[in-house]
């Protein structure tokens, strides 16, 4: 499950607001397999789907 463009993840504490729009997609083969992860530390949850 790389970075693909155009998704965004949010982050899931209302109170933070932080959101990432994916701007270039990782590369073929890529093995990562996490979301990221917000600076507050809580991993951000991927809008729509």
């Amino acid at each position: 499950m790389a970075l693909r463009e155009g998704e965004v993840y949010r982050c899931p504490d209302q109170s933070c607001g932080c959101e990432v729009t994916v701007t270039r997609s990782a590369a073929e083969g890529c093995p990562g397999q996490q979301n990221p992860t917000c600076c507050s530390g809580h991993t951000m949850d991927k809008v729509g789907g």
